[in-house]
């Protein structure tokens, strides 16, 4: 990009692979922020540096500097209206890059992308002491980071949170344009299919349902049951072997799909699991980005908190605890479910979580 022609940098201080899910967020949000602003450049670290992307004509480069010192760069040479930083492992220089941002006049939002977020690092990783290490970094910088960016974007995770001042609540969004609408005929009852996609992990509660299936033997009322899930992580494996343990016979395990082999498969599923065990993050909230695809398509969605339509008979909730999940309660709740209202949900919910729609609304509030 020339000089003068950016008018926004969203910035990722992450080294991440294009096929994961937390990319394809991220790039979400960038061309969503560049739609709305006007031009945007998305700059997240590469094994060489760090690479400058233009996420809506996907044209890139790789270039020998760290990631923070080529947004300073760009805020130089060109006249930002926003910086937009994603939630990263805090330290000096991304301090100076905030104060430098905000003595050019440049807005510099802050995004959070589960609030609060401390006890999810600590539960989620497989390293305590790493976790530790981290929490007391960002403990430290948080009042630095909030006294120097003019608004902090978050994705509230607990109802009993208070947001300060300088919060903007929003939900997580989709790139709806890539979700196909299941096509919602008579329902079967033959068989009743329940699926997970994305990256998992403990708090997901998945063990909950294995255990659940194996106290059914896989079957409500003679329909059989089958649980699967899409994607690859270490809590996947976790259930691989929690699957061979109970000897499940209708557990399946796709690996990673791209999008238009979810809009294939996804014809065959009748309910989404999101988050069945909140407790294990400390949140009351399911804010995972499977729960929003799951209404963008249609499909109704399976989750032990509270999600955007909780009140509709389109979200089945279970018990946040550490007991089996009653396999036949999910199913009759789902068999009462009209599939007309299914065909409103995935209409309703494409317009809400755009990530266009998200960020153009943002935008309002903050200029």
């Amino acid at each position: 990009m020339g000089e003068g022609t950016v008018k926004s940098i969203f910035v990722a201080n992450l080294l991440i692979e294009k096929n994961e899910g937390i990319y394809k967020k991220i790039f979400a949000e960038a061309s969503a922020l560049g739609k709305a602003i006007g031009e945007n450049v998305l700059i997240i670290k590469d094994l060489n540096g760090t690479r400058i992307i233009n996420p809506i004509n996907g044209d890139e480069t790789v270039e020998n500097i760290n990631v923070l010192q080529k947004a300073k760069q760009l805020l130089r040479e060109n006249e930002i209206k926003i910086l937009y930083i994603r939630l990263m492992i805090p330290n000096s220089q991304l301090i100076s890059l905030m104060k430098f941002a905000r003595k050019k006049g440049t807005k510099v939002l802050y995004e959070i992308p589960t609030y609060p977020y401390f006890a999810e690092q600590y539960r989620s990783s497989r390293r305590k002491y790493r976790a530790l290490a981290k929490i007391a970094i960002d403990a430290f910088f948080s009042p630095l980071i909030y006294k120097y960016c003019d608004h902090m974007v978050v994705i509230k995770s607990n109802t009993n949170i208070k947001l300060k001042p300088k919060m903007i609540e929003i939900t997580n969004g989709v790139k709806t344009d890539l979700i196909r609408t299941k096509k919602h005929t008579e329902k079967k009852e033959d068989i009743f299919r329940m699926v997970t996609v994305g990256t998992l992990y403990p708090y997901h509660g998945y063990d909950r349902i294995l255990q659940g299936l194996y106290e059914c033997d896989e079957q409500v009322e003679e329909v059989p049951i089958e649980f699967h899930i899409i994607g690859t992580s270490n809590t996947i494996d976790d259930l691989k072997e929690k699957v061979k343990e109970l000897k499940l016979k209708r557990v399946f395990f796709h690996g990673t799909k791209n999008s238009e082999e979810l809009n294939e498969m996804f014809e065959e599923y009748d309910v989404g699991l999101g988050c069945l065990a909140l407790h294990r993050r400390n949140a009351n909230i399911d804010t995972t980005l499977k729960v929003i695809e799951y209404y963008c398509r249609g499909i109704p969605v399976v989750t032990s908190g509270r999600s955007p339509y909780e009140d509709e008979t389109v979200t089945i909730r279970v018990p946040d605890n550490e007991e089996r999940i009653v396999i036949s309660d999910i199913y009759h709740s789902w068999k009462e479910i009209p599939a007309e209202k299914l065909s409103c949900l995935a209409e309703r919910a494409k317009k809400q979580f755009n990530w266009d729609f998200i960020f153009s609304e943002l935008i309002e509030k903050i200029i």
